[in-house]
Parts: structure tokens; sequence; C-alpha cells
């Protein structure tokens, strides 16, 4: 089995979208074969990124130029891509990010503290 530190991050990226699609710990354990463990921190780190706005603007971008038809090649094609991206987002998308900042904190404190 492989440790938190061992993963990759398409691993951790499958462990994450599972939790986020509503799938259990001992789902993913059984289907992924991960420890219930390293799902919880796997997915504990997430939760505690996602509180960072900046963070998620970075993985938006990653996303959109590994969509791209042809990967960047050299260091100013990869400029120009991320550049392309941030141009495509929608005028809203900061501020969707603000906006939902309330719940984001909600969810953390959830998650340390458990239900009241």
């Amino acid at each position: 089995m492989a440790g938190c530190q061992d993963l990759s991050n398409f691993e951790r990226g499958l462990i994450v979208g599972a939790r986020e699609m509503g799938h259990s710990i001992s789902e993913i354990a059984k289907k992924f074969g991960y420890s219930h463990t390293t799902i919880s921190r796997v997915y504990r780190e997430y939760r505690v990124s996602d509180m960072n706005i900046i963070e998620l603007i970075w993985v938006a971008l990653q996303c959109a130029v590994q969509k791209r038809s042809a990967p960047p090649g050299t260091p100013m094609d990869l400029q120009t891509a991320l550049q392309d991206s941030w141009c495509e987002k929608s005028p809203g998308y900061l501020q969707t990010l603000v906006d939902t900042m309330p719940c984001r904190v909600a969810s953390l404190l959830y998650a340390r503290v458990g239900p009241k």
C-alpha cells in the first residue's frame, strides 16, 4: 500500500474526486487499495489547501493548460498558455471564489472539529 507521501498528484486527485463525489473512505480504500489513514490524510490536506484562493486559481490554470491540444514546449509557450487561460476565465471567476469563502471556512471547521 502506498503511503500518503508516495502518491502522485493523479492518485491524490482520484482520492479527492471520489470523496467529493460522496464516496466513503471505506469505498475508496476497497476500490483503489489505499489505507483509510492515507485517504483521510489526502482529503484533509486537500480541504486545507481549499482555503487558499491562489491555490485554487493555480489549479484551474493548470487544468486549462493541460487541456490544450499541444502542451507548451518552452517556458515562453507556458507563459503564453497561462495568460491565454487566465483571459478565458469569466469576469465573475474571482468573485465566485471570494463569495464561497464562508462555505469553505465552515467546511474546514467542520473537518477539524466535527459537528456541534
